[in-house]
Parts: C-alpha cells; structure tokens; sequence
C-alpha cells in the first residue's frame, strides 16, 4: 500500500520515471547527507524515501562525481554510513544498516581470550565525553563511555566502530592492531543542535521566530532541596520568581514580563512532556501552593525548561498562553546499557532572625509605666505593668504586691523566636533507572522527600513514581506511554495567631510554661475586655501559642496520578501524525482538628457570638473537627498533522495542523463537627438547650457541611508554519482558535494568531571567513495577539444562600450578576530580538525589546440606579507593558583543567493603565494599592511626612490642595502643596479640598539575576543571585503590623513596641517623629503616609555551591560510572533597605525563608 500511494504522489507531481542508467555530478566537501540526497531528487526526479531522525547518526560527506550513474553514486555517498539502500520504481528507500547475527565460533579449553578494544572519547578541546554510544559496526556488540569518556568492548583490529552522541557528529573510526584508540568528537553546526522544545513540536532555534529562553538539567544540578523553579530564579531574562513562603513543599510565583491583567490569573501556562498541566483547579483546604502540579515534578528528573515568552512563540497555547508557557521536559531513556543513578541529599534548615528592633523586658517595663502616669489607662486596654497598678490602685491587691509582681516581669526575657521555631532538618532520595536499544527506551524513578518546617510541629513530606517508554512497534510507528504519580502531606500546628508576628510582638515579660511545667497564659497579646481584676467567664483569658501549636492540628494529604499516551507514524517520508492524551486524577484531604479548651476551638465555635451573645459559654468549647475534600478530573486531547521538508537544500518548510479539546471537573466536599474529643476521636454536635428560641435561627447553619462542583470545556484549533531560506531568512506563523464554555454564547471563540521575520546575519556570504570571530548574528521581529479569559467571571447569575429564612424561604446573602456578553481580554505584542555571538561562543549575548497592550481589560464599573444593580464586571479597561530585557554569558577562562563562566540578566518593565473605570485620584487615601488610570498596576496614593509638630505632637503631612476657577465659562482645576494637621482634620474636609500624591507601586519594574561558575579539574563552584526593585512596598510600622492595629495607641501599646517609641512626643518642645498618643483613632493611624511604605529594591545570594566529582582513577576498579559530592547553601544573604522581614515575599510577616544548607551525593551505575 505504501509503495502504490508513493507511485500515485509521483504521477500527481509529474515526476518522470528515469532508468537505473540515470547520472548524478556533484562535488561537495563535508556536506550534510541530506543535502546529497536533494541533490538526488534534484537531478534525476527519483524520490528518496528515509527517517529525519536518522540523520545523528550520518558522518558529513565528501565526494566529487561527473556525471556518475546513480548506484555508483549512492554506493560512494553511502560508503562508511550507517545505511543501506534498495531502488524501486524510482523510488530510493534508505535504512539503517541491518544487524547481522554474530556467528560465535567452537572455542577450545586452550583458546587465548581476545583482549577487548579500549578507548576514550573526548570533544576537540579534549574534555571527557560521558554516555557516548560506541557500536562495533554491523554488529550489536556496543558500550558507552562512562564519566571520564573512557569505554570497552570487544572489537578485533580493523573493525570499524561507528561513535555517536547527541549533539556531535557522528565517527566511523578503525579499530587498530594495539586495540587501544582516542577519538576525539566535533560539535555539530549550532543551527542542527539548537533546537527549541515548544511541547507541540521540535523546531531549530535557527528556523524559530519567537522571544525564547531555555534552562538545562545541568542548571538544576546543584540546587539544594527545593523546587525546580525556585531554582531557576534569577537565571532566565523576562522570568520573575518570587518566593512567597520559606514553608516546605511551597511552590514560588512566576511571573513573566510584568502584570497583564486586573482581575484574572497571573500564572503562566506549564506544559509537561509536550501536554499541558491544569493548575490551580484543585480546591479543598490545602494551601493552593502545595497542591500546585508543578511542585510534583524533582529536579532530578529534568532534562530542560523552555520558556515561552511573547505572542510569537506562545500563541500556539492559545488564551492559556496570555502569561506565558513554561515547557518542562523530562529525562528520557537512552540507547545503550542499562544505567541507574542514585541522588540524596540532607539539608537543615535555620531558625528565621527577628531583626526587628523591639524593647527588651526592662524597657517594656518603663514604657507601661509612663503610659500609666500620662493616660492612666483602664485595666483592659494596658499591658500587665498597666494591670497590675490598675488593679493595685482598685485595692485589688497592694502597691507591694504589684511592684514585686513587675519586678519579675522585668527579669523575664522571653525569646519568642527560640520558643517557637527550630533548626528543621530535611533529607530527599531519587533514584533512577533508564536504558534502551534501537526500538525500545525506558526510564523509571522514584522520589521521595521528608522536610521539617522550620516552625515547630510542621512536616511535610512527598514521594512519587514516574516512569517513560518509547516503543517503536515499526520503523514508521513510535508509541510513548509515560506515567506520574504523586502523594503529599502536610502536618502543622493551627493557631489563629499568626506564630511569627506573635514572636514578634509578645511582650518578653510573658512566659512559655510556668514553673510547675504547665501551660503560661498570655494576659496582654489578645485585647480580651476584664472587669475589675477578674475575667468575665464568656470571654478566653488562658491563651498560650504553644499550647495552641502542640493541640491544635491541620494534615492535608494530595494524591496525584497523570498518564499521557502519545502515537507518532511517520509516513510519505516528510509527513508525521501525532496523537496525544493526557489525563489526571487528583485527590485532596483536609483535617483540621481543633482541641478543647484552645483559643483557637473558642474563637471558631459555631454557636457563635450571634447566637450565644455576648459569647460562648467554656462548657461549649470543646473542639471541633472539620473534614474536607477535593478532587479533579481533567483531560487533553491533541492530534497532529505535521510536515517538514528541504526544497534544492535551501527552501526549508515545516508546517503543523492540530486540533484539542479537553474538560476540567472539579467535585468539593465539607462538614463540621462543632463538638471533637480529639483523644478518643469522637465527633458530634452540642445540646441545643441554652440557645433562646429567638436566636437559634441566627446559627449558621451552613458551616455543618456543603458540596460544589465546577466544570470547564475548552476546544481549539491550531497551525503553525515555518519557512526559511538557505539558513538565513525565515519566516513563521501560528494561529489558533479558541473556545471556552464559562462566557456566553456570543463570544465563546476567540482567534489568536502571531507572525515574526528572522534574519540569520552570521550565514551571510559576506561574512563568511569571519566564523571565528562572529559565531552568531540574528535580528527578529514579531507581532501577535494572544488572549484571556477569567473564569470566575460567569454569564449567570450566582447566589449564596444564608441563615435568615422568610416566608420559610432562606434568603441569599451573596448575589452576583452575571455578564452575558462578557468578551475575551485581548492582548497584543510587539517583540524585537538580537541574538549575538562571538569568539566560537565564548562571548553570547540577547537583547529584545518588548511593547504589549492589553485591551478589553475586566474590571468594576458602577451602572445606573436603573440597571438595578449597584456595579458589574465589564470589559473596560486597556493597559501596556513597555521594556527590554538584556542577557549575557561569557566564558572568561577556558582551558583543558580550567573553566571560569559569567553570566547574567536584566529586565526592564513599564506597567500603565491606560483606561479603567476608576480614572481620578482617590479623594481619600488608605493602605490599599490602587489601580488608577495613568498610574501602574497596584499604586500607592497618600499623603507626605513633614514632621511631628513640636507643640502638639499631631501629625503633620503634605497634601495637594485643590484650588478652583472659572475661564471662559469652564471650572478649572489646579493643585498646590498644602501642609495640614493629619490628626485633626476631618474626612470630610480631605474628600471636599484635597487628594493624596502618588507615592510609588506594588510589583518590581525591574528584576533579573547573575551568576558564576568556575571549575578546576574535578572541583566546580557556583553562586547564583537574585535581585529586583523600583517598586515600594508596605513598610514595617508596628502601630499598623501589631495584634491591635486598628485600636487606639494605648491599646496597641499593650503588646511589645519597637524601641523608637520610647522616644514619643511627650510634652511641648519635644522634636521626634513619634506623633503624641491617643486614646481614640485619628486619621493619621488610618490614612496612608509616605513613612508606611518604603523602597523593595534587594540583592539576594540566592544559592551557593560547591562540588566534587570523582575521577576514574577513584571509581575505575569499583561498579561506579559517576560519584560526585555537592555542598549548596540558600538564602544566605540580603541586601536591602527594607525594614521588615523579606522584600521578596513583600510581607513583613507570614513563613519566612531563612538560610539553608544540603549535602547531596549522586552516583551512577
């Protein structure tokens, strides 16, 4: 059948037959064998049928024939090929050479063993090549080199062994009468080995039009125990990884070239082995972080990372695309002998620093003392100094008795920090096995990893299964099938206090346990109302964030199972089908216990205060437990028509055509258990004989149990082409057409398409002769559109119900109006690349420049009274992202034992919002980030610092005072610097006469990294560092961080203060910055000043590592192909102006990172 479809494409064609007398004349000297074979069908119409994935293993050719018949002329071409050839109606068809069966001759007990060939494999600057095949040609007798290049086999002299490796062209070398040999391998032209992995297909960087940056594994090899993407911080150009978390099994956020969207997803797309991965579908209680499908791929099992950053290159993802494509792909098995590798590691982890500097006990002491004879503040609103003279001034207990009592506080010096946190420790083990032959490869791992939280009584652990198998069940027919599984889990103590910002602000006069070994009770962190001396038994007066953390428990556990089948047949020489599904099932499991008698049981009750006014009774706090789960079903289907092809060895077309659908279902499921014995493990629910009868249906009924499933459909339809003429000019395409099921019917399809031009410089004729200098000159141009939906913005409308009931009917509590004409936000992009060279790649540059606008932006508009609504989410908004991005690599030293590399990266991004709803200037100012047009995503507006006034103590700022006219019968408007009373003035009075300045925005406007490697023989250091900045963040200010932030000054001073505010105004005359306390909130601890956010710029030593890798003369008499040794440290250092705890995470509390230190060992066998 194939023979009779190649007979009728050759009619089709009009390609006349020629006899086999038919003459070849050519001359060429190391020429590709492809080439030769275009030279073929060129001169005499035959069509040559073969594999393009033969071409590896062919050696250049060199051959000069005149008018040659064409069996001579193959039979000369061929010569020391892998190939064999057979003609057939005009047809060539080319095979691999056929493995002959060795014929084992009769030895005698006398016989002389044959000693077996030897031999090293090195690359022409003679560094040591490990996992080169080396094939006794003709034969199936083969090795590969182990770490040192070196291999052995058996050979007798004058066989001919065929060396091939990735990358390198492929030898045919003759074994000579010592049986020992070197071979020395050479790279490959650039253009055959640069190839970019989109997921929906391989394309040579050379032949690529797009903004692309790729990572190797080797870039990941050094990481200590984290995540893969953590460890790719800092290293790519236009990629911002921000580390939002120091707990384990986080995953950090990407974020590439800069903030598209108001309301939507930031998250870029991922794609696994060539399909892509559904994150973010997951719900249940886990953190989103932890249950991200990313965090389930090891480093260890990475072969690259692409990342796909502009229209060009990502449009082919479609609307999943808008933030970009990050292409994972993993590590596959090889042909030649089975090979496993073995990679542990064991890392602690430090105690996070309180840096913050905040008085100590006797200070603490001094401060509630002045406070006392400046206000003399009521018992509930001081600290215990304030108490204890408060209740000694009741005669409660004597003013003896009180000052002994603050003697002991001030000989307390708790350390919050010790108490509550640890030097976690961690371990990880991977190990793998891989291996293959000509049709069938495998690879087989298996994970696991066990991680203490530096924060006590949190662990988490993980451990997975991932195995690859390629079959080829004919020449023309490859089957993959891979597989991945996952299982995580997380274990944590709870407490409704934030553990980091209670070490922070406990008072150090408080105690952990007290001296009978019992659980101390913390009178001053929670504002808790007393009457004289005594706490009302309605209210919690026992809190301890030990006890809280020891009784108090949170388990989640994932479970994750993804398998992808993939069918390639290649048929008519040029054209290849693909087919590709992938389908996961996830599963989440939450357990929260809650201990009776904890605060956090207490504050969580479900008889709460609006049925048990004015609280709960300490008979219904008895615990609780809430279960809930979620789980996922998602599948891609993807099928694929490709060609490729070479016209006259200078037209090179490659074209795809593919459609895919798939769904996404999402199931959740919860209940609660106000009552839980966590001892016996007995849930139930309490008697309901003290609620009134008038009250009982205020219970939130709700909170027992619910259930809610989501489901998303998507269909697409994409192609792609790509054209370039002789290597030099090229030309791509894409398009792709998009449709969703969560928008209305009207706009359900969206098409996305992109073009981009490239210019290969360095192929030029007039450059020719100057490759040792210029290795690499390329322009590109782009231009495409890509698009977004959100997904929790629906056509429908949506309720909640509640707990109140009319007419026996419940009422909704939550009522969103749907938008039935809702449209796709559609993004267009502009993208200029130069791509730079020189010395043979010593020195290697990029730089490209990048201008977005977003149109069609989601956001909340106000509608008129009659709509009947007050606002909706609309398409109205449009913004632009300008900038560049600059890399480099430069190879400094290069030797045979030394080797000293540089590297580095800077982006640069302008964020605007060019049309939203909210077009003014807030008229008040708070602590929010804004979105307001002409401003950048997330702005800052508020008043500036002048200075405390020295009489009063009140605040006083600068504001923009608005003054008004009438010209020509139109009001205008203009603005002067106006200095008033922050802590006097009205609302009213800011709204009516002035407005706040811009003071700055959220996310960083530039980011990037760089790093070094230098190696000597068998040692390599590297260090790797992250910076980012240009953008102002929420300072450090207690008044506003503290447990009591939205109290007055006194009662935020009941727990600990930083030291500056012993240096408060006090009286007229006094010159500080600490305004004058008050008993009641003003406008000044409310309103957003220049002195609450501060710069974010940083410079972090992301990673420092240095490692060993034995030589053969270590491991040459052991089972061992490679041993290599490695000592990473994280974290260790910061640079920044930033006053609170980490400008990465951009918060000043939360779970910190703090430094790490692993030791890891890997070896193969």
């Amino acid at each position: 059948m194939r023979l009779t479809a190649l007979l009728l494409l050759s009619l089709a064609l009009h390609v006349s037959a020629k006899s086999i007398s038919q003459t070849v004349t050519f001359s060429g000297k190391e020429v590709s064998i492809d080439k030769v074979f275009a030279a073929i069908e060129k001169q005499t119409g035959y069509f040559v049928v073969w594999k393009t994935n033969m071409l590896p293993f062919s050696k250049p050719v060199s051959i000069n024939a005149n008018n040659q018949p064409l069996q001579l002329f193959l039979q000369d071409a061929l010569r020391d090929q892998p190939f064999d050839f057979t003609i057939e109606n005009q047809t060539i068809f080319i095979r691999m050479m056929a493995v002959r069966a060795m014929a084992i001759p009769r030895l005698s007990l006398s016989t002389t063993p044959v000693p077996p060939a030897t031999g090293k494999v090195t690359d022409d600057k003679g560094k040591p090549l490990p996992g080169v095949n080396v094939l006794v040609k003709g034969t199936t007798r083969g090795a590969t080199t182990d770490a040192d290049g070196n291999f052995k086999l058996m050979a007798n002299a004058g066989d001919i062994l065929v060396v091939s490796f990735i990358g390198y062209q492929t030898k045919h070398v003759t074994v000579p009468a010592s049986l020992t040999i070197n071979i020395t391998l050479t790279k490959m032209a650039m253009e055959l080995t640069d190839v970019v992995v989109s997921g929906f297909q391989d394309r040579k960087k050379a032949v690529m039009v797009g903004s692309v940056s790729t990572a190797t594994a080797k870039d990941l090899e050094n990481a200590g125990i984290t995540t893969f993407e953590k460890a790719l911080s800092g290293k790519l150009s236009g990629v911002y990884v921000r580390s939002a978390s120091g707990r384990p099994g986080e995953t950090g956020n990407i974020i590439i070239r800069g903030i598209n969207t108001l309301t939507g997803n930031t998250e870029p797309l991922y794609v696994l082995d060539g399909m892509p991965l559904q994150t973010g579908e997951v719900s249940g209680g886990m953190n989103s972080l932890i249950t991200n499908g990313i965090g389930n791929i090891p480093p260890e099992n990475i072969e690259s990372i692409t990342i796909l950053k502009d229209a060009t290159a990502a449009s082919i993802y479609g609307a999943r695309a808008a933030n970009g494509v990050i292409v994972i792909t993993t590590k596959n098995g090889k042909i030649g002998n089975d090979y496993v590798n073995y990679s542990g590691k064991y890392g602690i982890t430090l105690r996070p620093e309180n840096k913050f500097n905040f008085m100590n006990s006797r200070e603490k002491v001094a401060f509630e003392r002045g406070l006392m004879q400046d206000y003399e503040p009521p018992y509930e609103k001081g600290g215990r100094v304030i108490q204890l003279l408060n209740l000694a001034s009741k005669g409660v207990i004597s003013y003896e008795q009180a000052e002994q009592k603050i003697k002991e506080l001030e000989g307390t010096n708790t350390n919050w920090i010790n108490e509550l946190y640890r030097v976690a420790q961690s371990q990880s083990h991977n190990i793998s096995f891989s291996g293959g032959n000509n049709k069938t490869t495998y690879f087989a791992s298996f994970n696991y990893q066990d991680a203490q939280g530096s924060l006590i009584r949190n662990r988490f652990q993980t451990g997975g299964l991932n195995m690859k198998l390629s079959r080829f069940i004919t020449n023309d027919l490859l089957f993959r099938v891979n597989v991945y599984s996952t299982i995580k889990k997380n274990e944590e103590g709870k407490s409704d206090m934030d553990p980091f910002k209670y070490a922070v602000f406990a008072n150090p006069y408080e105690k952990p346990y007290n001296a009978d070994g019992t659980y101390a009770s913390d009178m001053t962190y929670r504002e808790i109302p007393y009457t004289v001396g005594t706490a009302s038994s309605l209210y919690y007066s026992t809190f301890n964030i030990i006890r809280e953390l020891n009784q108090n428990k949170l388990s989640n556990t994932y479970g994750n199972i993804r398998g992808q089948l993939s069918l390639e047949y290649t048929f008519l020489r040029n054209f290849k089908y693909t087919g590709n599904v992938a389908a996961s099932y996830t599963s989440v499991q939450d357990k929260d216990e809650s201990y009776g008698g904890t605060y956090r049981s207490w504050v969580r009750n479900w008889l709460n205060g609006s049925a048990m006014a004015p609280g709960v009774l300490p008979e219904y706090n008895r615990g609780f437990l809430e279960e809930s789960s979620g789980r996922t079903l998602d599948y891609t289907v993807r099928n694929t028509l490709e060609y490729n092809n070479t016209f006259a060895g200078k037209h090179f077309v490659q074209g795809f055509f593919a459609n895919e659908f798939g769904a996404v279902k999402n199931d959740q499921f919860r209940h609660f258990n106000p009552i839980y014995l966590q001892e016996y493990a007995i849930a139930g629910y309490p008697s309901w004989d003290l609620v009134p009868d008038t009250r009982f249906m205020n219970l939130d009924l709700g909170k027992l149990g619910g259930t809610g499933t989501r489901e998303n459909r998507t269909a697409s339809f994409i192609g792609s082409a790509a054209y370039a003429y002789d290597n030099r000019y090229v030309l791509n395409g894409n398009v792709r057409y998009d449709g969703v099921d969560i928008i209305g019917s009207d706009n359900q399809f969206s098409p996305l398409w992109s073009a981009g031009v490239k210019w290969n410089a360095h192929n030029e004729s007039f450059l020719k002769g100057y490759e040792d200098v210029l290795s690499r000159l390329v322009l590109s141009l782009g231009y495409g559109y890509r698009g977004s939906i959100n997904r929790s913005v629906l056509p429908f409308h949506t309720y909640t119900l509640g707990t109140s009931v009319y007419a026996g009917t419940p009422v909704a509590v939550d009522f969103r109006y749907g938008n039935p004409v809702i449209k796709w936000e559609q993004k267009k992009e502009t993208n200029l690349g130069l791509e730079l060279s020189l010395y043979k790649g010593r020195f290697n540059t990029e730089f490209r420049y990048f201008n977005e606008k977003v149109s069609d932006l989601l956001d909340q508009t106000k509608t008129p009274p009659s709509v009947g609504r007050q606002s909706a989410t609309v398409n109205v908004g449009d913004l632009t992202n300008k900038g560049y991005e600059v890399s480099f690599r430069v190879e400094v030293v290069k030797s045979k034992d030394w080797l000293w590399e540089v590297g580095g990266n800077f982006t640069k991004v302008n964020n605007t919002l060019t049309n939203v709803f909210q077009k003014d200037l807030p008229t008040l100012s708070d602590s929010s980030a804004l979105k307001i047009q002409g401003y950048p995503v997330d702005s800052w507006f508020g008043y500036k610092f002048s200075n405390v006034d020295a009489q009063t103590g009140d605040m006083m700022v600068y504001a923009q005072r608005a003054n008004t006219k009438v010209v020509g019968g139109n009001v205008q408007t203009s603005y002067e610097d106006a200095l008033i009373n922050l802590s006097k003035i009205t609302d009213a009075e800011l709204k009516a006469n002035y407005r706040p300045y811009y003071l700055g925005h959220y996310n960083a406007d530039f980011y990037g990294g760089f790093n070094t490697r230098l190696t000597y023989k068998a040692l390599e250091f590297t260090a790797s560092f992250v910076y980012a900045g240009g953008n102002m963040i929420e300072s450090f200010r207690d008044r506003r961080e503290g447990p009591s932030k939205a109290a007055d000054d006194i009662t935020v001073s009941r727990t600990n203060r930083l030291k500056e505010n012993l240096y408060r105004w006090h009286q007229a005359g006094d010159i500080t910055n600490i305004p004058v306390y008050k008993n009641s909130s003003s406008n000044y601890t409310r309103m957003l000043i220049s002195t609450d956010i501060e710069k974010g710029d940083y410079i972090k030593c992301n990673e420092m590592s240095i490692s060993w890798r034995a030589p053969k003369s270590i491991i040459g008499r052991t089972a061992m192909k490679t041993l290599k040794a490695t000592l990473v440290a994280g974290n260790l250092f910061i640079i920044s102006p930033y006053s609170g705890t980490d400008p990465e995470s951009r918060l000043p509390f939360g779970y910190p990172n703090t430094r790490n230190f692993a030791l890891s060992l890997t070896v193969g066998f």
